[in-house]
């Protein structure tokens, strides 16, 4: 069984939240969807130019940017493989129950398409192996001209399958996509074994380590390899500690707190994800929110999830001519979304509903929208335009602290993102 997980034009609709990761590789619960589809098969990415170009320069190395592994294999070519091939929209949610639909499509072995509204969210194809027929097109078609290629599976007779499969449509949906599935994301990965249960609702990795004095005051709580948990932190389930992860003291890890691989993370968290590699050190409220990788929250930087109306919260966009958008979430609930690389000043107060993007700097009352690469505290009142150069320094130096190496591939990828629309 081979595995292809697409990225179709509408991608770009979740905003800052995929702007520099692939969409298949946002974590949601405790998994990314490239990770729960590595159960069903080798995995392919079709992404976006810039992100496909980091992929194979990282090829048979290190992991990417954002913390996930590379693709497990090259594609099939398409004169020697003719096995069944699932196709995945990047956009489903990582939920079990998606994996469990999924793998009852592949069990039953028959060709169909899945539709998500008017969306391709999966298919099963059975191409060929010399080559030709209709079903290897489709697939050839995909891999070789990307996700856009997909409405060519309308050509094709497949039957109409039935299983309920959601995508997310906006950048606000990652939120609500995590709260609906972390429950169900850490019972798969306690199913899966490799965890004791210290003491009632604590799920302790080997090699993790968990101080005394810390109280669960509901689980479950998951705590994976590597991490570690200092003293005096109070741990509300559903809550995961990834790989590496280390929990300050005193901290407060609410219901919904998802923390990435090796973050660093203080104060108190509630309902939010933090990608790998980002760091939370100190005291702080983070909120119903989702940051991304690399990014540094300094200390006193605090989000806002609920309105002083207490009414559901509205995102503002201006388009290319000039009007203005709005957005309503559906959420009473909603704190900042946050791209990768990002850096705050101490004492940085976000709003409900701030969007911050890719390798941007903010400080005090950063407005409701951050451009990429936008520093706010050089360059007066109106702030300045980092370049791409003045962001891998920095990157350099943060992925020294982890161990890491910077490669060419990583340099390249911010060149990418500070490239002008259409350059990348």
């Amino acid at each position: 069984m081979n595995v292809v997980v697409f990225e179709d034009r509408t991608v770009t609709r979740l905003g800052v939240v995929v702007a520099a990761r692939p969409a298949c590789d946002v974590t949601i619960g405790s998994h990314t969807l490239f990770e729960l589809l590595g159960h069903l098969g080798p995995v392919r990415r079709i992404v976006r130019p810039h992100l496909a170009r980091h992929l194979a320069a990282l090829t048979g190395g290190r992991i990417a940017i954002w913390g996930g592994a590379v693709d497990a294999a090259p594609a099939p070519p398409a004169s020697t493989q003719g096995a069944p091939t699932l196709l995945v929209n990047a956009r489903l949610m990582p939920s079990r129950g998606h994996l469990v639909a999924l793998r009852s499509i592949v069990e039953a072995g028959r060709r169909c398409v899945v539709r998500a509204g008017q969306d391709v969210a999966a298919a099963l194809l059975h191409p060929a192996a010399a080559g030709h027929g209709a079903d290897r097109a489709v697939l050839d078609a995909v891999i070789e001209r990307g996700g856009d290629a997909i409405d060519g599976i309308d050509t094709v007779a497949l039957p109409e399958h039935a299983a309920a499969l959601t995508l997310l449509e906006q950048m606000h949906d990652v939120v609500s996509a995590h709260e609906a599935v972390l429950a169900d994301s850490l019972a798969l990965r306690i199913d899966g074994g490799g965890y004791a249960e210290i003491r009632p609702g604590l799920f302790v990795a080997e090699g993790a380590t968990v101080a005394d004095w810390v109280a669960v005051r509901r689980g479950p709580v998951v705590v994976d390899r590597g991490a570690d948990v200092g003293p005096f932190v109070c741990l509300d389930g559903p809550a995961w500690i990834g790989p590496d992860a280390r929990i300050s003291p005193h901290a407060w890890l609410r219901a919904g707190a998802a923390i990435g691989r090796a973050c660093r993370v203080g104060g108190e968290v509630e309902a939010s994800v933090m990608e790998p590699f980002s760091n939370k050190p100190h005291d702080g409220y983070l909120g119903h929110s989702h940051i991304g990788s690399w990014t540094n929250l300094a200390a006193g930087t605090i989000t806002g999830n609920l309105k002083v109306t207490y009414g559901p919260v509205r995102l503002h966009d201006l388009l290319p001519d000039g009007s203005r958008v709005t957005i309503n979430t559906g959420r009473q609930f909603l704190g900042a979304l946050v791209g990768d690389f990002v850096k705050s000043a101490v004492n940085t107060s976000l709003a409900c509903g701030t969007r911050i993007g890719v390798a941007a700097t903010v400080g005090g009352n950063p407005p409701e929208s951050v451009p990429a690469f936008h520093n706010m505290l050089v360059g007066g009142p109106g702030g300045s335009r980092a370049t791409a150069e003045q962001a891998a320094t920095i990157l350099e130096r943060m992925m020294a602290r982890r161990g890491l190496e910077m490669q060419r591939a990583d340099r390249d990828l911010l060149a990418a993102l500070a490239a002008p629309a259409g350059a990348a």
